[in-house]
C-alpha cells in the first residue's frame, strides 16, 4: 500500500511540471523565493540539470513564470531588451540605459538599479544597445545588499552547458572589482557570474529592464526568505533597569524572538518569542551592567536569521531634547519624565565648550527647572545629568549642551476697526511674559502714555477719524524688557462683514452686517472674473440691504460694500472684509413638455415651474410649417386649438421675466386626433351586456371592442355613428362568461376616418 501511495504521489509530481497552473496551489501567502525554491525541485528546473526548454532563455523563464504566477511570460520583445506588455499579466518595474563606462561609478549605477528596484520573481531583459539579436532573459532568484541569485538557462560557464537550468550568483563587491570577467573556486565552480553584463555593454553600451507579474502582491511577500535582511535593531535606555529594542518591519514576518545576555556571558537568554511588535522593553536588568542583544523574525514557516548583536550599558537613559525658552522669573527648562533615579543634576555654562558648573540637585521624579539667577540678553548652556545609587556606586548619564539665550521676541500685532473711532489688537509674543507694555502715537506725538497689561488684546479708543497712528508693544518680565514691536494703521469706518448676494424676482439682493457711527455704504460690482469693482449704489446708513436690477441674465455677478463717514471736509470710505460669493440669474428649460389630445383639433401643454419666471412663452407648428408664437402665458397650461385632424404637430414652450428669456425646452410631438376615451360601462341586461358611454360633441362616431381575455385579441363587434347614442347592446354573449370591451372615438373629416386610441378595458361576466 505505501508503494502504491509513494507511485500516486510521484505521478502527481511529474504532471505537475507539464501541467502548470491546473494542479499549482497559492493556498497561504508566502516569499517569490520559497516558492521558486520548490520549482527548483521539479523536473525540468532544477540547476544542473536539462531545462525544460532548450535553445531558448525567454521560454524557459516563461515556464517558470507559469508555475510560479500561474501565467506564461508571453510578451513581445522590442529594443532587444523591452517588451510591450499587451496580456495585462505583466507590467515593466524600471529601465537602465549604460554606456560602454565599466568605471566604479558606472558598475555601482548598474548593482544600484537592481538593488533598489528587484525583487525575487522579476524578470529581467538586458541587452546590446547596438545589436538587438545579442540579449538574454533571466529571474531574480533572491537578491540583497550583498549578492544577486539569477535562475536562468540557454547560457554557457565553465560548470554547465546551455542546455542546462542554471542558478548563478553574482556577487557585488566581486563585481565591483572583476566588472569583465567572472571569479572561479579553486575547484573550477562559478564563484561570482561578474562577466554576465560585459558582452553586451563593451561595444555601445547595453539596456536593462525589469518586469513584474501583476499578481505579485497577491501571491507573495515583497522581498525573499532567504535574501531577508535581518532585522536592523537600535536600542535606547527606557529607565536604568530596562532598554527598548526597536528594529525595521520585516515583510511577511508574524512575530519576533527578543534574545539578550550580559557581555561576559555565552548564552542568551530569550525575553520573547512572540512579540508581534516592532519594539520591545527588555528589564529587571542590572544598572551599570553591559549586555548584548539580538533580534530574529518568524517568516514562512520559520525563524530567519539574527540581528547583528548590539551591545549596550544599563544606565540611567540620557536626556535626549530639552525644551528651553525664558520664563517670567527666569530661563525655564522642560525635559521627558523617567522613572528609576535617584535624582537630577543642573549644570550651567556661559560658553557651550566652557567648564559647566552644577547650579542645583533636584527630585528625581522632577522634569522641569526654573533658572532665576539669569539676566537679560545673555545666552546660557545647560546640561542635565540622570544619576543612580546603586549597590554602592554612582551611575549616571549627561546630555549634550542645550543652549538659550534670554530674549523676549519682539511682538506682532493685527488691527481690527471696532468703529470709526477705536479699534483692537491682537498681540502675538512668546507666551512666556508677565506683561505687555504699550504706548500709542500718532504724528510723531504720544496720545496714550504707556501702559501695561496682561492680556493679548488691547482695545484702542477716542481716536481721530482720517489720522494715523502707530501702536508700539513689547513683552516685559522681571528679568527685562525685550524690544519694542510696530504697527500702523489709519482711523477708518469700519470693514463691512457678512457680504452676501442671493437671488430674488428680477433682482440679486445683496445684503451685509449694518454699522451705526457711519454715514452711509458704497455697493460695488465686479461683472464676470474680469477682477474689477466698480461703484454701482450709494445707500443711506438706514438701508441694510440693496436690489440691483440692472443685470442681465446667464451673467455671473459678485459684490463689495464699504462703509464712509465725512469729517473735516473729507470723506473717508472703509473696506469690504470679503466680496460675496458670486451668484447669476437663469432661467433654464422647464421640465419635459407633456403634450395630451383635448379634441381631434385641439392639444393641451403643461409643464413644470422654473424658478423667478414671470411668464412663459408658447410655440407650436404643423409639420412642415412656421413656427406659431403664444406669449404671456402666466399659467403652466395652455390648450391649443384649431388644429388639422390627422396632422403633425411640434411644441416648445420657454420661461420669461423682466431680465430677458430663458431657454426653450426640448420640442415634442403630437399628432392632433380625437383623445382616448374613458373605459366605457358595461352592465348585464336580460338579452345581454350592455356597453354605455358618454359621447363627445365632437365624434362622428364610436366603434367597440371585445376579447375574451384581458390580453386577448380585441375585435371590432360594433360601431354606432353620431354623438347622441350613449350605448350598445351586445346580444352574442354565452351566461357565466366574462367579456373584456374597449372604447375607440373617431371623426370623419374629408372622406377620412381619424381614430383615437382604444381605451383601458373594462371586463363584465354575463
Amino acid at each position: 500500500m505505501k508503494k502504491i501511495t509513494s507511485l500516486f504521489l510521484a505521478l502527481i509530481m511529474l504532471l505537475s511540471c507539464f501541467i502548470g497552473t491546473e494542479i499549482t496551489s497559492y493556498a497561504a501567502k508566502t516569499y517569490a523565493e520559497t516558492k521558486l525554491e520548490e520549482i527548483e525541485k521539479l523536473s525540468g528546473f532544477v540547476p544542473g540539470k536539462t531545462s525544460i526548454v532548450t535553445g531558448n532563455c525567454y521560454a524557459f523563464v516563461s515556464a517558470v513564470c507559469e508555475k510560479l504566477f500561474g501565467h506564461k511570460y508571453q510578451e513581445e520583445m522590442y529594443n532587444g531588451y523591452q517588451c510591450k506588455h499587451r496580456t495585462g499579466y505583466f507590467y515593466e518595474v524600471s529601465v537602465l540605459k549604460t554606456t560602454t563606462d565599466m568605471s566604479a561609478a558606472s558598475i555601482n549605477k548598474i548593482i544600484n538599479f537592481f538593488i533598489q528596484n528587484a525583487m525575487p520573481g522579476d524578470v529581467v531583459h538586458y541587452g546590446s544597445l547596438s545589436n538587438s539579436s545579442s540579449t538574454h532573459t533571466f529571474m531574480i532568484q533572491s537578491i540583497d545588499n550583498k549578492k544577486m541569485r539569477i535562475f536562468h538557462s540557454n547560457y554557457s560557464t565553465r560548470e554547465y552547458g546551455s542546455s542546462t537550468c542554471h542558478i548563478d550568483t553574482i556577487y557585488w563587491d566581486s563585481f565591483r572589482n572583476n566588472p569583465t570577467s567572472s571569479v572561479y573556486n579553486s575547484d573550477g565552480t562559478l564563484y561570482s557570474h561578474n562577466s554576465l553584463f560585459y558582452s553586451k555593454m563593451r561595444y555601445a553600451g547595453m539596456g536593462v529592464t525589469i518586469n513584474r507579474a501583476t499578481n505579485y502582491n497577491s501571491l507573495y511577500y515583497s522581498v525573499g526568505a532567504e535574501s531577508t535582511v535581518p532585522p536592523t535593531v537600535k536600542a535606547s535606555r527606557s529607565t536604568p533597569t530596562s532598554i527598548k529594542l526597536s528594529w525595521n518591519n520585516i515583510a511577511g514576518a508574524s512575530k519576533y524572538h527578543v534574545a539578550y545576555k550580559l557581555k561576559t556571558d555565552t548564552a542568551f537568554t530569550t525575553a520573547t518569542n512572540s512579540c508581534t511588535a516592532t519594539s520591545y522593553t527588555v528589564g529587571n536588568l542590572k544598572v551599570g551592567s553591559k549586555y548584548t542583544f539580538k533580534v530574529r523574525a518568524y517568516a514562512a514557516g520559520k525563524w530567519m536569521n539574527y540581528s547583528e548583536e548590539l551591545t549596550v550599558k544599563a544606565l540611567p537613559p540620557t536626556v535626549s531634547s530639552a525644551t528651553i525658552k525664558p520664563a517670567d522669573k527666569g530661563m525655564s527648562l522642560t525635559w521627558a519624565k523617567k522613572d528609576g533615579l535617584s535624582g537630577i543634576k543642573i549644570y550651567r555654562s556661559l560658553t557651550e565648550n566652557g567648564t559647566f558648573s552644577l547650579i542645583d540637585t533636584i527630585d528625581r521624579a522632577s522634569s522641569t527647572y526654573l533658572d532665576k539667577n539669569v539676566k537679560y540678553g545673555t545666552t546660557y548652556y545647560y546640561k542635565i545629568e540622570r544619576y543612580v545609587n546603586a549597590y554602592g556606586n554612582y551611575y549616571s548619564t549627561t546630555s549634550k549642551a542645550f543652549a538659550k539665550k534670554y530674549e523676549l521676541k519682539t511682538p506682532t500685532m493685527i488691527i481690527d476697526r471696532l468703529s470709526t473711532s477705536s479699534v483692537r489688537a491682537t498681540i502675538t509674543g512668546d507666551g512666556c511674559q508677565t506683561n505687555f507694555v504699550y504706548y500709542l502715537q500718532t504724528g510723531g506725538k504720544t496720545v496714550q502714555t504707556q501702559k501695561s497689561t496682561k492680556n493679548t488684546v488691547v482695545t484702542l479708543s477716542s481716536l481721530e477719524l482720517g489720522k494715523e497712528y502707530s501702536l508700539y508693544v513689547a513683552e516685559k518680565t522681571s528679568i527685562g524688557q525685550g524690544e519694542y514691536g510696530k504697527v500702523t494703521f489709519k482711523a477708518m469706518p469700519k470693514e463691512v462683514t457678512n457680504v452676501n448676494a442671493q437671488l430674488v424676482s428680477g433682482a440679486i439682493r445683496v445684503t451685509f452686517d449694518p454699522q451705526s457711527d457711519i454715514d452711509g455704504y458704497y455697493v460695488y460690482r465686479q461683472t464676470g472674473s474680469d477682477g474689477k469693482f466698480v461703484e454701482i449704489a450709494a445707500l443711506s446708513k438706514a438701508m441694510q440691504s440693496y436690489d440691483d436690477r440692472n443685470i442681465k441674465l446667464n451673467t455671473e455677478y459678485s459684490y463689495m460694500v464699504k462703509s464712509h463717514k465725512s469729517a473735516g471736509g473729507e470723506r473717508y470710505i472703509g473696506e469690504c472684509y470679503a466680496p460675496s460669493q458670486a451668484v447669476k440669474h437663469t432661467l433654464p428649460a422647464t421640465a419635459k413638455l407633456k403634450a395630451s389630445r383635448y379634441s381631434p383639433t385641439a392639444i393641451k401643454l403643461s409643464w413644470k415651474a422654473v424658478q423667478f419666471a414671470e411668464k412663459y412663452t408658447l410655440q407650436y407648428k404643423e409639420k412642415g410649417g412656421s413656427w406659431v408664437t403664444v406669449t404671456d402665458i402666466t399659467k403652466r397650461t395652455y390648450t391649443v386649438k384649431k388644429l388639422n385632424v390627422g396632422s403633425v404637430y411640434y411644441f416648445r414652450v420657454r420661461a420669461v421675466n423682466s431680465l430677458g428669456n430663458g431657454t426653450w425646452v426640448k420640442k415634442v410631438s403630437l399628432k392632433a386626433l380625437p383623445p382616448t376615451p374613458e373605459k366605457p360601462v358595461c352592465t348585464v341586461k336580460s338579452k345581454g351586456i350592455k356597453v354605455s358611454f358618454t359621447p363627445a360633441s365632437y365624434a362622428s362616431g364610436y366603434m367597440i371592442y371585445r376579447a375574451d381575455k384581458k390580453n386577448g385579441k380585441y375585435k371590432l363587434i360594433a360601431t354606432v355613428k353620431g354623438n347622441k347614442t350613449k350605448s350598445y347592446l351586445d346580444k352574442n354573449v354565452i351566461k357565466n362568461k366574462t367579456y373584456y370591451y374597449k372604447l375607440v372615438c373617431y371623426k370623419n373629416k374629408n372622406g377620412v376616418t381619424y381614430k383615437s386610441a382604444k381605451s383601458k378595458y373594462t371586463k363584465q361576466k354575463y
